[in-house]
């Protein structure tokens, strides 16, 4: 079980919000992309590609899947790189693993939407741009997911036990709050298909300024500074916290990259006006978050899986909204009770998970968690690609029963440890 080591003293306010700033534009990061790529791909005609397989003469035609994929293959990187990042902050601080990341967007997305302006302005094209594109976001997911780890693994250096919950309630919910809003930044796709994704650089180019202004380093937990044992995925201790955490964010990447689809086809617009009602439906829904962390979250003074509990139904409620819209407006409601949902839900099982370490683990267990995140955002997108192209519907019919199978399952063995 950890516990604050006592000798730090908790950050004051502008410390504090310079983290919580680091962590909104993680979440909008993230996701920004998700809003645009859907558009940008059909823009670039990604999902006119052909693959002529070598030495055969079957030819595979991938359509939306090629757009999904680019988007999977990237969140594989967080994947394999968070749990590294996060290992690394226990030994060298989270104070610089923190300021890496943030920087490491900015460059990162120059990376991605130079190569992105050569596909846009024919410079490259077909296999050549796809290739150039998976490249770049690789490249760019490495460099920015440091400060996901060092965040969460900073918030639990300085906060008690008793504090936890809370704290970390605080800063999932921050990091929740920029997933939501990096896709409603695809309002300015009316500038440029690209032009969200400049914005969201110079939204951490100043949270890293912050950072590195106002948040004070704190001494490392690892102070022999050798390189620790590997924490394990399923380590009894938090592995239902993973399954619940993979489960939730596959979710959410299924739901995110093909909703710019559903916009655009089922109410017959063109790409920049799906851009935009999408990034109008995801204010709605970062408004609903900041409502549950407001009048839910704070308010809150049982076990964190209790919020788990009450948020679930209000996410399967969305998904069926979503898979049997006929307008507009259902679509927005759906999304304002998925981000209520996703704002009980994500702090619960965060909070949950590091009460189970050590102190010298929380930069490893933060890492894990964050490379869940990313390997939901993987595997959702794949999903929800293939699914999108036998239905639109298909997608949010899937997400409904999943939930409804991981409810059953939390009910099941919450009255089994009754007994």
């Amino acid at each position: 079980m950890s516990s604050s080591t006592g000798k730090v003293t908790k950050p004051g306010f502008k410390a504090m919000f310079s983290l919580y700033l680091a962590m909104i534009s993680v979440g909008m990061g993230q996701t920004v992309v998700f809003a645009i790529l859907p558009m940008l791909g059909r823009e670039l005609h990604l999902d006119l590609l052909v693959f002529k397989l070598p030495f055969s003469d079957l030819v595979l035609e991938p359509r939306e899947l090629a757009i999904t994929t680019l988007s999977a293959l990237t969140a594989f990187v967080f994947f394999i790189a968070a749990p590294k990042w996060g290992r690394l902050s226990d030994r060298l601080g989270r104070k610089p693993l923190i300021i890496l990341g943030l920087f490491g967007y900015v460059v990162g997305t120059l990376a991605f939407n130079g190569v992105a302006y050569l596909g846009l302005t024919g410079v490259l094209l077909g296999t050549t741009l796809f290739i150039c594109l998976i490249l770049s976001r690789a490249f760019h997911a490495v460099i920015m997911s440091p400060t996901h780890p060092a965040s969460a693994a900073y918030m639990v250096d300085v906060t008690s036990v008793h504090e936890r919950t809370k704290g970390m309630g605080k800063l999932q919910a921050c990091n929740q709050l920029g997933v939501m809003l990096g896709p409603a930044l695809a309002w300015f796709v009316s500038i440029s298909y690209l032009a969200p994704l400049y914005i969201q650089a110079v939204v951490s180019f100043i949270a890293g300024l912050l950072v590195w202004r106002y948040l004070p380093a704190i001494p490392v937990s690892n102070t022999s500074g050798k390189k620790l044992a590997k924490l394990a995925y399923f380590d009894p201790r938090y592995r239902m916290f993973i399954i619940i955490g993979f489960v939730i964010f596959s979710l959410l990447g299924m739901v995110q990259q093909t909703l710019g689809f559903y916009f655009q086809d089922m109410l017959n617009i063109d790409g920049v006006r799906a851009a935009q009602l999408f990034s109008a439906a995801m204010v709605v829904s970062s408004v609903a978050i900041l409502g549950a962390q407001f009048f839910v979250v704070r308010r809150y003074t049982g076990l964190p899986m209790g919020l788990l509990r009450v948020g679930l139904p209000f996410m399967l409620l969305s998904y069926l909204m979503l898979a049997n819209a006929n307008g507009q407006w259902m679509l927005f409601v759906a999304m304002g009770l998925f981000g209520f949902g996703m704002g009980l839900t994500g702090p619960s099982f965060t909070a949950s998970a590091t009460m189970a370490v050590e102190s010298h683990e929380q930069g490893g267990l933060a890492g894990l968690l964050g490379a869940i995140a990313g390997l939901g955002f993987m595997i959702g997108p794949l999903v929800g690609g293939v699914l999108y192209r036998l239905a639109p519907s298909y997608p949010y019919w899937c997400a409904a029963i999943v939930m409804v199978t991981i409810i059953l399952i939390l009910t099941f063995v919450d009255n089994g440890s009754k007994k």
